[in-house]
């Protein structure tokens, strides 16, 4: 099955997608593996320090554009859900509100995103 689970959190991949997008085996796997990455980031983020949250953040940015590639899309960050990630304060619902825009929130005072721009 097209599933990983880390820590109880679970990712599906859409397998309409797949097909459509004429995916082999070995990208399944790394989108897989990228998945799994990305949801063990996440459990870490939750009990980091904070002085390391925007090491983390970057991280799951990579991951965001990897994916990306993997799934043979644009590499964009307009389309990064980044405001789920642990401990952020970016405004959840006007990113909600903008996403997939070349509009985001960044929060100035957030730990994981800080000052430096999402990109």
């Amino acid at each position: 099955m097209n599933q990983v689970t880390i820590n109880g959190s679970s990712i599906t991949l859409n397998q309409s997608l797949i097909e459509k997008q004429k995916l082999d085996m070995p990208a399944i796997a790394a989108i897989l593996g990228l998945h799994a990455r990305k949801l063990a980031l996440y459990a870490e983020m939750a009990e980091a320090e904070e002085f390391s949250l925007e090491a983390y953040g970057r991280e799951l940015r990579d991951i965001e554009y990897a994916l990306q590639r993997e799934w043979k899309f644009p590499q964009t960050a307009k389309y990064h859900r980044f405001w789920e990630a642990p401990r952020c304060t970016c405004p959840k619902m006007d990113n909600e509100e903008h996403y997939g825009t070349a509009y985001a929130i960044i929060d100035k005072a957030c730990p994981v995103h800080g000052e430096n721009e999402y990109e």
